[in-house]
């Protein structure tokens, strides 16, 4: 057995033992001749001498070769050595698998766009006559520009070829039926893909209570109830109970992803006609009938719309206020309201109007406020000549008073010589 791997990678540069994947041994190393990364995966079982299991074999290796698909993983060669079969597939660089981001947060237009990838590799391979069978999310490399491709296509029948098993039971991606060890068809995949669409929404595995599958919109709001029928039904366990195939199911898928275009919509702005069935107004990248993939027509960018010219302060029309004042000495009005400008609006204004106790219903339980008073300014206020002067009485004359006469008289002031010394006698 060893000697007859040694012979299937030696020729190939820089190999690298990668170990075991789903009971094939994996080696990874680079094509001498294009210089091209490449994965070897050998199915160490020998194929029985049967003359119609080797005649399936040989036509399932010219099937796998055949496939040609931007959605599936380009095949190099497909073979056997002395009865040990293998297949060689070109590396996908810049890619990593499904399973490695099942954690991240999926919008879900996104995640149907994963799915509809897959689909369409799935589509495709009907075509030439071959189901997957053993579609998981490790099966499922996504580029850093979001583009699918699906590897491993056909190894499921070739370890069925062997004697070999599936996938483990305890695989929540799997239709029952394969882990029964039914043979793989179009409705096995259609459960592997809706498996697939419930982890990516649901950011967990399909689950079942009470015999039925959780919605996916239980641990995701933004998940529709259209979108629900969608995925419970490709999970059904009777599998005449799912859609007949991965068209089906992308038809289904498409119709509650992709929203229609309104009606007012021109003709260039109604989406593009799908190739392969003729349905008009498609939108979006697959079409809603038949899941085909559509050209993405060149969006049509309108020139963002041009603010109105704000009119000029000068056209606006000028509120005057009147207001109406007495002549005090004529008694007459002499209120000249100003009208300049343009559009004068002339409005008037009562500084003085009666106050409302209530308004509404409340206002007929209440009298009708008495009417303010007229007041005659002229009338009422006696008018008063600025210019008239004041009559003062004459002052009294001021009496002459003669000081000398009224001031009593100043004793004589004594002098020295009058003064008599001490010890001296009179």
């Amino acid at each position: 057995m060893r000697d007859l791997i040694r012979q299937i990678v030696q020729g190939y540069q820089s190999l690298e033992l990668k170990g075991q994947d789903e009971g094939f041994v994996v080696f990874s190393g680079e094509d001498p001749d294009t210089r091209q990364d490449i994965l070897i995966k050998v199915l160490p079982r020998l194929l029985e001498e049967n003359p119609q299991i080797e005649a399936r074999f040989r036509g399932l290796a010219d099937t796998i070769r055949q496939l040609n698909h931007p959605n599936i993983a380009s095949i190099e060669k497909v073979g056997d050595q002395a009865g040990l079969p293998y297949i060689v597939t070109r590396a996908i660089e810049k890619a990593q698998p499904l399973a490695a981001k099942l954690d991240q947060p999926w919008a879900v237009d996104t995640a149907a766009d994963i799915v509809m990838q897959v689909g369409q590799a799935l589509d495709y391979a009907y075509q030439q006559g071959l189901s997957h069978g053993d579609l998981t999310p490790d099966h499922v490399m996504v580029g850093e520009d979001g583009q699918v491709e699906v590897t491993d296509f056909g190894m499921a029948e070739l370890q069925t070829l062997v004697g070999g098993q599936v996938k483990e039971a305890s695989s929540p991606y799997l239709a029952p039926e394969r882990v029964a060890g039914q043979p793989a068809d179009a409705r096995a995949d259609v459960y592997s893909m809706a498996a697939l669409l419930y982890s990516l929404l649901a950011k967990r595995q399909p689950r079942l209570l009470q015999g039925k599958v959780v919605p996916p919109s239980r641990f995701n709001p933004e998940v529709s109830p259209e979108m629900d029928k969608v995925i419970l039904k490709g999970l059904a366990t009777d599998p005449a109970d799912r859609y007949p195939d991965a068209k089906a199911f992308l038809a289904a898928l498409g119709s509650v992803v992709i929203k229609p275009m309104p009606s007012e919509a021109s003709a260039e702005d109604r989406g593009s006609q799908c190739p392969r069935c003729g349905a008009s107004n498609q939108t979006g990248r697959f079409c809603r009938k038949c899941g085909q993939a559509l050209e993405k027509p060149p969006v049509k960018r309108s020139a963002p719309p041009v603010p109105p010219r704000p009119e000029s302060i000068l056209d606006e029309p000028i509120q005057v206020t009147k207001i109406d004042v007495k002549d005090l000495d004529v008694g007459r009005e002499a209120a000249q309201p100003l009208e300049t400008g343009k559009g004068v609006e002339v409005q008037e204004t009562s500084f003085a109007e009666p106050l409302a106790v209530a308004t509404g219903e409340m206002a007929a339980h209440f009298p009708e406020p008495l009417a303010m008073p007229q007041v005659d300014v002229p009338g009422d206020m006696p008018l008063i000549d600025v210019e008239a002067t004041l009559a003062m009485p004459e002052p009294p004359p001021m009496p002459t008073i003669d000081w000398a006469e009224l001031a009593p008289e100043m004793p004589e002031v004594p002098t020295i010589e009058d003064i008599p010394l001490a010890g001296e006698e009179d």
